[in-house]
């Protein structure tokens, strides 16, 4: 038959009331956290300015060519008006690619905090975000 010590019954409360705390607290503010991490990591930043950036490019360039055979014997081609870009379908469909194939680096900030307690988890996580949380 077990038997428990008081002291190793206090013992075993204290991490079952840890694990409850920590798992309430993941499940009401630590999964913000990570959305907020997400939402502000460099990757995603450059990502969508990518995309914007390459959506952008490729309207003007269907603009230019509507434009062009509007005006037909202005210019031979639509490659000749000024503002054209020639890559910009290559660099959408690279930052389409990238978007599809990004690693968020801050990720690993929250998988370093899996042996830490509740209170070092909250601490950490009511820091603000700078920039040195992006670099791996």
């Amino acid at each position: 038959m077990l038997t428990r010590t008081d002291g190793e019954m206090v013992e075993l409360y204290a991490q079952v009331s840890e694990l409850m705390l920590t798992k309430q607290w993941f499940l009401i503010d630590g999964i913000a956290w990570v959305v907020k991490l997400v939402h502000q990591s460099p990757e995603m930043e450059k990502i969508v300015a990518d995309l914007v950036n390459s959506v952008n490019v490729v309207g003007v360039n269907e603009g230019i060519k509507q434009g062009f055979k509007a005006a037909l014997d202005s210019v031979r081609s639509a490659e000749e008006v000024p503002g054209y870009d020639e890559g910009a379908q290559d660099a959408l469909d690279a930052a389409i690619k990238a978007f599809d194939n990004f690693h968020i680096s801050v990720l690993g900030k929250v998988a370093d905090l899996i042996d830490k307690t509740l209170s070092v988890i909250k601490q950490r996580s009511e820091l603000p975000i700078v920039k040195e949380d992006y670099e791996a």
